[in-house]
């Protein structure tokens, strides 16, 4: 049997007891890095396990390996060095070879950096599309960034500490200064950051600081406000009007009297206020 187990992306206690539970069990261990994997068992007690490195220059070969062993009785945990296998690291290839056999490999729920930050982001009733990385040159970023330009969810990305000012420079560019953003950088680490801005103002901060281009990101670009007619567009003080009125009140109440106050398309409040509006303490 084989299990496709989701560790921690950075607190070491961030794991289930099922996962713990198969990890001992477990015959074989496939890891994207031995190291990093053996740190993770050590902290949890975990010895005399059977590592093999399991990563993209390798997956295709150990993967025939993975058949063999599993006719032999094996029982077999894939894991990454952090968070849920095959998303945006290695599992998915391993996952077609298996079902191509007929075998049915079985998740092991737990961590994802995209979920976890989804979970702080505030969208309200706004569906999310999640992306992984971006392409490494610019062209052929701005080139993917430009079909998000008009959708209507919001999109998630993985980014590199490398590449995270460049990268939010290519989503001005195409995107424009004011499309807000979620960034979430070192997630459930000590230092961990969380921040809702637009993008330029995101770039601001991240650039000011070069603590804050350390580490792995996951940013959420949120769909742009779509503006139909320019009698419907929203005045700031409607805005800074609205979030203050839904900190109190339900989203319909909220909106229905501060159209009645300070005017303003119902339609756009509303909208605006599904992807902004302030979460309860």
């Amino acid at each position: 049997m084989l299990y496709i187990c989701a560790t921690p992306i950075g607190n070491l206690d961030d794991i289930s007891l099922r996962a713990l539970e198969i990890l001992a069990k477990a015959d074989i261990i496939l890891c994207e890095d031995t190291r990093n994997s053996q740190k993770l068992l050590n902290h949890h007690g975990i010895s005399q396990k059977r590592l093999i490195a399991f990563h993209d220059h390798n997956e295709n070969e150990i993967s025939q390996k993975v058949l063999e062993w599993l006719a032999e009785g094996l029982l077999i945990v894939q894991i990454s060095d952090a968070g849920t296998p095959g998303v945006s690291d290695p599992g998915a290839r391993l996952c077609n070879i298996l079902h191509a056999n007929n075998i049915t490999p079985h998740p092991i729920p737990g961590a994802c950096a995209y979920i976890s930050l989804l979970s702080v982001s505030g969208l309200v009733d706004t569906p999310s599309l999640f992306h992984g990385f971006l392409p490494n040159k610019s062209t052929q970023r701005q080139k993917q960034l430009n079909n998000w330009l008009t959708v209507d969810h919001a999109v998630a990305i993985y980014e590199s500490p490398h590449r995270i000012v460049e990268s939010l420079k290519d989503i001005i560019t195409c995107l424009g200064t004011d499309r807000q953003i979620v960034m979430g950088r070192e997630i459930t680490k000590h230092f961990e950051t969380i921040k809702k801005l637009p993008a330029s103002e995101l770039l601001e901060f991240v650039t000011a600081d070069s603590n804050q281009q350390r580490g792995e990101f996951v940013l959420i670009i949120l769909p742009a406000i779509k503006i139909k007619t320019d009698e419907e567009q929203l005045t700031s003080e409607q805005i800074n009007s609205l979030l203050l009125i839904a900190a109190e009140l339900p989203s319909k109440k909220a909106v229905n009297l501060c159209h009645k106050l300070f005017g303003g398309n119902k339609d756009l409040l509303y909208q605006y206020l599904l992807q902004n509006k302030p979460q309860a303490i």
